[in-house]
């Protein structure tokens, strides 16, 4: 069956797994005006770059839910299809292989649910086996080290300063938890609610400004982003829309099953709600929030930027159909989405001549490419 991740299936990952948004400005996230107009993508960016990406095909993904990048390597995690993880020389875009195993036992994993690329340091999340698998990277070669065991179940995390943050599974009673670098419990924040019922594909952001780190937490319906790199659940934005700051929900006592979510939705409607951090860089962000059930995308630049329907975009940059890459990564002060050269729509007339199609007949044997952009909005 094709992986092609189609705007549909988009929407119904978002509606699984859940999301949320920022940009800062005063420490404020500004929501850009809504615009009316019909933009193509390629308006839209600049400093266009795809990345071919080679090497045997069991080491390369069709779908990535997350990309990062170190100074000398590219990891991008598929935990939705085939839930693994797949590395490659930052340099020339070659696949590296991981040694990990699918499987029950001790150097192996039951799931991949997410990772964390730390220098030379690669953190892979098992949630099922409720473990970290470290693996440190020296000249070509990843070697496993020893599993970290925890305390609490994780359905997603980021490394920290002290140790590890997560979102919590298994019935938590708090959704956020902070552990040490043994797994060990630290604190838990966040009391469950049926906010949390639905994970963000990816609730940790890495900011990466000069030679600052941060990381950034958010959910799926609190217009707030907190920043926890430092062992502690710190205060970071809040969300301004139309002038005014976006509401917190004030009643979350609603049953944790589907009816309980459509009743918590249901109280939302009128304000700007399921966030979507795509992702942020020190400048710019990309952001998708819903209102009365219809998706807008926000893109900002420096305070600047625009807000628009998603059937008001034309997709002449990536050519799936989708009205925009999914980006779930940046690198520097580009953002950074997956490129699967049998998903395209090589009919759109736009495709012949195109930056994309220029970088498939350079390199005839890449079956994905990494894209990398800026955005260009006012």
């Amino acid at each position: 069956m094709s992986k092609y991740f189609c705007f549909n299936n988009f929407l119904l990952l978002i509606i699984l797994f859940s999301c949320n948004t920022p940009s800062k400005n005063n420490l404020e996230i500004i929501i850009p005006p809504e615009s009316s107009e019909n933009r193509t993508l390629s308006t839209l960016v600049r400093e266009v770059q795809f990345r071919p990406l080679t090497g045997d095909p069991k080491l390369i993904p069709f779908e990535a839910d997350r990309i990062d990048f170190s100074e000398v390597l590219i990891v991008l995690g598929d935990f939705t299809f085939s839930q693994f993880v797949y590395a490659f020389e930052k340099e020339t875009g070659k696949a590296l292989e991981i040694p990990l195993k699918k499987g029950e036992g001790p150097q192996e994993v039951r799931a991949v649910n997410d990772f964390w690329l730390d220098g030379d340091m690669l953190y892979v999340l098992d949630g099922i086996g409720r473990k970290i698998v470290p693996f440190s990277y020296s000249s070509g070669t990843f070697q496993q080290l020893e599993d970290i065991k925890l305390d609490v179940p994780f359905r997603r995390f980021a490394k920290t300063k002290t140790g590890f943050v997560g979102l919590t599974g298994g019935g938590q009673e708090n959704a956020l938890a902070f552990l040490d670098e043994t797994g060990k419990l630290i604190s838990a924040h966040l009391p469950n609610s049926i906010e949390f019922l639905l994970s963000p594909p990816n609730p940790f952001h890495k900011l990466v400004d000069g030679n600052e780190v941060q990381v950034l937490f958010n959910s799926s319906f609190n217009p707030e982003i907190i920043r926890v790199d430092n062992g502690v659940v710190e205060p970071f934005s809040s969300m301004e829309y139309e002038g005014e700051l976006v509401k917190k929900p004030t009643n979350t006592n609603f049953v944790q099953d589907q009816s309980g979510f459509n009743q918590y939705r249901e109280t939302l409607r009128n304000q700007p709600s399921f966030f979507s951090i795509f992702e942020t860089t020190p400048e710019q962000f990309i952001f998708l929030y819903f209102i009365q059930d219809s998706p807008r995308l926000a893109l900002s630049s420096e305070g600047k930027g625009s807000t628009f329907l998603f059937e008001n975009l034309k997709n002449d940059l990536s050519f799936e159909n989708q009205p925009f890459p999914k980006v779930t990564g940046v690198n520097g002060s580009r953002f950074a989405a997956l490129v699967s050269t049998d998903q395209l729509n090589r009919d759109d007339p736009a495709f012949a001549g195109s930056a994309l199609e220029k970088a498939i007949l350079a390199n005839p044997d890449a079956l994905v490419f990494v894209l990398e952009f800026e955005l260009n909005v006012e």
